[in-house]
Parts: structure tokens; sequence; C-alpha cells
């Protein structure tokens, strides 16, 4: 009887014991292991965004910027290029060169064909950040800056000298030049600047629903 009854109270501590550690388990992982869980499958969503739309991202951009996630450096830069032109423009110009003296007047009209290019430096300072959870791309960079004005032709339109003051050779290439400059300022003046901007985050948008994340673009202070 005694040898029953102590079997008895044997096999319920050995119940109780196994309950006991049973619930402290589940506390430890709730307490402990599921917070590091959780924080390391938000952190793997990043890379796993990066593993699947990396190439994606890279030919969308068409170039291979330093890449971050949660503040660490994952990759590159790659150093293939300088700069990145996002918008172009053509538009002509034209200038005019007129002095008089002594009732002699000099003249000289050109109009000029241009192709204008606005973008980014690529360097160091550009990052794409990718979010931990991985839901969002962000672009960090400089302001957006007129890469190059370029004349593809030009046409003189009127050369006509005076009397008795005739235009030199000189003062032509010096028409030249003012032409150029003028076109220059007038593709700063224009909205090509901001433009680059929105076509730099535009080369994004298709890949945006294909791997759910959405785009930010940050000028850097």
């Amino acid at each position: 009887m005694k040898q029953n009854t102590s079997s008895k109270f044997l096999s319920i501590g050995v119940a109780l014991s196994l309950v006991i550690a049973v619930a402290c388990g589940g506390i430890y992982f709730l307490v402990f292991k599921g917070p590091v869980d959780a924080t390391t499958s938000v952190a793997n969503n990043g890379y796993d965004l990066l593993k699947r739309a990396g190439k994606d991202l890279y030919h969308a951009l068409q170039f291979e910027p330093k890449v971050t996630i949660g503040g660490e450096t994952v990759y590159g830069p790659a150093k293939q290029i300088t700069e990145i032109a996002t918008a172009s423009r053509e538009f002509n110009h034209t200038y005019i060169y007129e002095v008089e003296w002594l009732f002699s007047t000099k003249k000289l009209k050109l109009k000029g064909d241009f192709r204008a290019k606005a973008g980014f430096t690529v360097d160091e300072s550009f990052v794409m950040e990718i979010s931990e959870d991985g839901s969002k791309v962000t672009l960090h960079h400089e302001e957006p800056i007129l890469l190059s004005c370029e004349m593809t032709k030009y046409y003189v339109l009127e050369d006509k000298g005076g009397i008795w003051n005739k235009i030199t050779n000189q003062e032509r290439q010096s028409a030249v030049n003012e032409l150029t400059r003028r076109a220059r300022k007038r593709a700063l003046d224009d909205d090509l600047i901001s433009t680059a901007t929105e076509n730099l985050l535009e080369r994004l948008k298709p890949l945006q629903q294909e791997y759910s994340f959405t785009t930010e673009s940050r000028v850097l202070p």
C-alpha cells in the first residue's frame, strides 16, 4: 500500500516537473528567443529583397551604387562610371551680335542646335538604402546637376559687315562662344534639372509592384 502511494507521488512529481519545464521553456522563447527571431526575420527581408531584385535594380538605375541595409554597407559601389544622366533635352537657340559705329552697322546672327543632359554625380555619397523589412528603397544623392550642354550644329543666319567696321574672325568665334554660354544658361533655367530626379525614381517604378516596395529620393544635406 505504501509502495503504491510512493509511486503515485513520484508520478505526480515527474508530471509537475515536466509542466514546469515546458512552461519555463515557453516563457524563455516568448521573452528572449521570440523577439530575436522576429528581428532576424525582419532584417532578412531586406537582404531577401536585395537577393531577389538586386540585378533588376542595378539594371533599372543603369549603374551599381553602394547599398545599405539597416545602416550597414552590404555592397559596392561599383567603379564603372562617375556620373549618370537621367534627363536630356534637345533645343535650339539664337544669338545676335550687332555693333554700330559711325552710322555703319555690322551684324552676325547665329542659330545652334543643342543637346543638354542633367543627372547625378556617382560616388560614395550615392547610396541605395533598403529598409530592414524590405518594404522601401530610398535613394540618397547630391542635388542633380547639368552634366553637359553640347552644340551639335550651328547655322550662320546673317553675317553682314559695315562699311568700315567689318566683322573679324575673332568676333565670329566670340559670337559662337556666347551662343553656347547663353544656351547653357537657358538649360539651367529650364525644368531639366528637376526632371532628372523625377526620372531617377521613374526607372524603379516597374519593379515596385513586382517586388512590393515603395521608393523615395533624398537629397544629401
